[in-house]
């Protein structure tokens, strides 16, 4: 289809405008191309497009502003009448519809259009769209076709000229197409760096399309020869031929209203996908992410079958609010939130997390897996903790999968055994449970564990009840014990309890468990809370120790436990060796019923208890050191153990059956999976995580959604524990679909050539950037200088180079500059030594500490490389690189490819000695100075 561009200039100088109500197409007073000679030369017709758009902005900027005034949102009152068991759903969504009303006028106040796209259908009739972030049908007066750009067709947006969409009854091929970056003025509004694109005509870039139009309208013959000079000279400044490589000035990421072609097709796939985007540095990948989530937040972007799936869903929290996004470090968790912000997507420290503090929040408050004031879990979480081997840290899904085995299979056994138990009973109403109970354990073991759990469930009420008649008998029986022992004491004046309570008091500064003691923790009733004062605290140790003498008759088995050591204390005044024979069968009973009494609790709460046992058995072997953890666990031990725990709840989840019954008491630790699951997950720098890790944050997706979205680059991996390769991250998620993009918008040409000369090699993931075609991506060459050992050596060689970068980008304001150093405990040293000698250039350098960040966007910014993953800037400076090689052989090259591919235009490298031979290597694309 050959399309003329002159017919759609005429059509667009006088546009008869209205609203495209998000998604929908209005083709109103559409008009044949053909035919006419291309009669506009570019810059008239990029005056035209200014002129018309400049007008627009102002009475669609104006308008909203209107709205914004007279806003005062829906109310509850329009839902009368109101069904008291719907109401808080429908009020609650009255409040999103009128944030949204919000929203929409406050972007359009701000950025009425990014986006201006004439496009054509199959028979050649053209239209003309307005694509905005947010256009709310309110605007009808505004005398605007509008569409957002989360809307299906706000796709035109991101199409060249050539590129088409389908819609209803055929399809619309775009014909041109102006990119804005709409800003207010004092003297009216403008667009900044726009760009120009026609079918068969070069692209150009626009600096100020106000600045074009006074160019424009001057009259020619009222201008001298040197004006006339001086204003051809203007013109060529502000209109260039192809795209302008724009300048990083602020520490954040960059806002790239309309995605290209690539990007734009990954984000708007639909909500129920599991997708990983992997692509070298500067290429969108997180802002793809970005824009995905506004795009799923946002109703209109929505299809039916989208918003079906969302009003569907478990979550306890609106849809708005339900999901969370992952982040390595806290640092860049800061710049995505200001990100986001920009995006208008509300982004509070509740949804960016790292997975450090959430893995800590899920294993302390929500799955019991840690320790806790008032009990809750086994375990003590310890960075530090020497409790697993280098193999554990590099073969995680090894380790995992022989853990889950494992555990599934003593979960099993155990209810087998409890069963047998059972069904041997001396009692005959126990023996005949424990058959059923059998059974049912048989039928579960060739079916599903769902089915297994919910058969089991349908029979812990009979459980319960014959539970509480057989742990009467043993309260009985411990409490007569007690009275006795007491009532001995009181004989020869004494009293027994508060000797018992002296007696706990010496051991408090002991272990308070050792791990020798945690099986006995496991025959402790599951519903008795630990005690809050001494005497109770005297009545639970009598009573373990008591628990303890009887079960040691039974299987004749020892112990050095904290029971152990009370049951010594009390010598005689125990159980008599009638009792203690007696207690020990109920004793045996009762942990058997106990078993049956809450199956799906015992499921997904005893998983930690399983953990425990598992590395106590491969103790020595290849996932554990030989030696006695205690209950220190390391945070890995801590990913493996969540893991186990939401995959058994999410199988539960999976069965029908059990979602019907969901609000039985019996699921009740099910239900509190909702409470910690989320519509939607995402997960940014995704290498730098396990594959355990990985899979947590996917089984936090609600599994009727599963949306779930990654992006990484495998080469800016910089942890041990991090993801190696694409079948790893499949193992996380078997549908998971890789997109790849690689055209990259950062780095001029030199430094791409310098980052794929960096990529390793021998993991296989090289560097495929490609940069942007129209694009002048020649910039200067990095440079390197070696021989610098002190801080004030340093110091001199950066403020050399910085007064070069101001020189080179005057008489604009020094740009975004970075400093990177080896360790945290060389940034101030460097920040301090560089300020005394840029104070004369009136220039500042701030030490951000922790990777925090600190101070204004004119000063330069100091940061242990560490911390900068995801992070972009016009310039940065990577020193000490031979004592970085020194401390992190196995990282090294990894920390420098990070490094470097942080720079957009300007790259400094500088050791204190001699340059690591890694980078000795690429000397040929250094230089010496700018």
């Amino acid at each position: 289809m050959r399309l003329d561009l002159a017919a759609a200039s005429k059509e667009s100088q006088n546009p008869e405008i209205v609203i495209l109500d998000f998604g929908q197409l209005a083709c109103q007073d559409e008009r044949p191309l053909g035919g006419m000679a291309l009669s506009l030369n570019i810059d008239e017709r990029a005056s035209d497009i200014a002129r018309e758009a400049l007008a627009i902005f102002d009475r669609v900027a104006t308008s909203a502003r209107a709205e914004l005034s007279r806003f005062k949102g829906p109310s509850a009152e329009s839902l009368a009448p109101l069904n008291t068991l719907t109401t808080e759903k429908a009020v609650a969504k009255l409040n999103e519809i009128g944030r949204e009303m919000l929203n929409g006028h406050q972007i359009l106040s701000r950025e009425p259009a990014i986006a201006r796209v004439i496009a054509a259908d199959e028979s050649d009739k053209t239209t003309t769209f307005y694509i905005s972030r947010f256009a709310p049908s309110g605007l009808l007066n505004a005398g605007v076709r509008f569409a957002s750009y989360n809307a299906p067709v706000g796709r035109l947006a991101s199409l060249r000229p050539g590129g088409y969409i389908d819609v209803p009854g055929g399809s619309l091929e775009v014909v041109e197409r102006t990119v804005f970056h709409a800003e207010a003025l004092p003297a009216g509004w403008d667009s900044r760096d726009t760009i120009f694109e026609a079918d068969g005509q070069k692209t150009i870039t626009v600096v100020s399309l106000l600045r074009l139009l006074s160019e424009r309208d001057a009259p020619a013959d009222a201008l001298d020869e040197i004006e006339r000079m001086l204003k051809a000279a203007e013109v060529d400044d502000n209109v260039t031929i192809g795209r302008k490589r724009g300048i990083i000035d602020k520490m954040q990421l960059r806002d790239q209203a309309v995605l290209d072609e690539y990007q734009d097709a990954i984000f708007r796939l639909s909500l129920d996908s599991q997708l990983l985007i992997l692509g070298p540095p500067g290429t969108g990948k997180t802002t793809t992410l970005i824009r995905r989530l506004g795009q799923k937040l946002d109703p209109h972007g929505l299809s039916d079958d989208e918003q079906s799936l969302i009003d569907a869903s478990p979550s306890s929290l609106p849809h708005a609010q339900s999901w969370i996004m992952f982040t390595p470090t806290d640092l860049l968790g800061q710049y995505l939130k200001e990100a986001f912000s920009r995006n208008n997507v509300p982004a509070p420290d509740l949804r960016i997390k790292t997975w450090i503090g959430h893995r800590k929040e899920l294993a302390r408050n929500h799955l019991s897996i840690l320790r806790t004031a008032n009990g809750g879990g086994p375990f003590i979480l310890k960075d530090g903790a020497a409790t697993i081997t280098p193999d554990a840290v590099q073969s995680p899904i090894e380790w995992f999968e022989q853990f889950q085995a494992e555990q599934n299979s003593a979960f099993w056994s155990g209810l087998e055994g409890a069963a047998a138990t059972l069904t041997s009973a001396t009692d005959a109403e126990i023996a005949k449970l424990g058959d059923r109970l059998s059974a049912a354990v048989q039928s579960a073991q060739m079916s599903s564990a769902a089915s297994g759990i919910y058969a089991l469930v349908s029979l812990s009420e009979d459980v319960r009840r014959v539970l509480g008649r057989v742990r009467a008998d043993v309260d009985s029986v411990l409490k007569t014990s007690l009275a006795r022992a007491q009532a001995g004491a009181r004989t020869q004046g004494q009293n027994f309890f508060e000797q018992l309570i002296a007696f706990l008091d010496t051991l408090d500064d002991q272990t308070d468990q050792a791990d020798d003691d945690l099986d006995d923790d496991e025959e402790v009733e599951d519903e008795e809370e630990r005690p809050t004062n001494k005497p109770a605290a005297a009545q639970r140790a009598y009573y373990a120790a008591l628990r303890l003498q009887a079960r040691s008759k039974a299987r004749r088995r020892s112990t050095s436990s904290r029971s152990a050591l009370v049951l010594g204390w009390i010598g005689d005044r125990g159980l008599t060796d009638a009792e203690a024979s007696g207690l020990g069968e109920r004793l045996g009973w009762q942990l058997s019923l106990n078993r049956f009494s809450a199956p799906v609790r015992q499921y997904l709460s005893k998983v930690p208890a399983r953990y425990r046992q598992f590395r106590r058995g491969e103790r020595g072997g290849r996932w554990y050191p030989d030696a006695n953890p205690g209950r220190d666990l390391h945070p890995l031990e801590a990913d493996l153990v969540i893991l186990a725990m939401l995959r058994a709840g999410n199988a539960l989840l999976a069965d029908n059956r059990v979602r019907r019954n969901i609000e039985r008491s019996a699921y009740e630790p099910l239900r509190a999976m909702y409470d910690i699951q989320r519509n939607q997950i995402l997960v940014d720098e995704a290498p730098d995580f396990s594959p355990v890790q990985l899979a947590c944050m996917r089984a936090l997706a609600i599994e009727s959604i599963g949306s779930f979205f990654a992006c990484g680059d495998f080469n800016q991996r910089i942890t041990d524990w991090g993801s190696r390769s694409e079948d790893s991250l499949r193992w996380v998620e078997p549908s998971l679909q890789i997109q790849r993009i690689s055209i990259a918008y950062r780095q001029s040409r030199q430094l791409n050539d310098l980052a794929k000369a960096l990529a390793d090699p021998a993991s296989g993931n090289l560097s495929d950037a490609d940069l942007p075609e129209d694009v002048n991506n020649d910039a200067v060459p990095p440079v390197m200088a070696s021989g610098l050992s002190e801080p004030e050596d340093v110091a001199l060689w950066l403020s050399q180079r910085l007064s070069e970068i101001e020189r080179s980008v005057s008489p604009r304001p020094l740009p975004s500059i970075a400093i990177l150093v080896h360790e945290e405990a060389a940034v101030r040293p460097i920040t301090d030594a560089l300020n005394a000698v840029i104070e004369d250039q009136n220039l500042h350098a701030v030490a951000c500490v922790d990777g925090k960040i600190i101070g204004r966007d004119d000063e330069i910014r100091v940061f242990d490389v560490r911390h900068i993953k995801g992070l972009e800037f016009e310039a940065v400076f990577f020193v000490g690189v031979d004592r970085l090689a020194a401390s992190e052989p196995s990282l090294f090259e990894r920390y420098l490819y990070v490094g470097a591919t942080r720079a957009a235009t300007y790259l400094g490298m500088c050791a204190d000695d001699v340059i690591p031979p890694a980078l000795a290597r690429l000397s040929d694309h250094f230089g010496e100075r700018w």
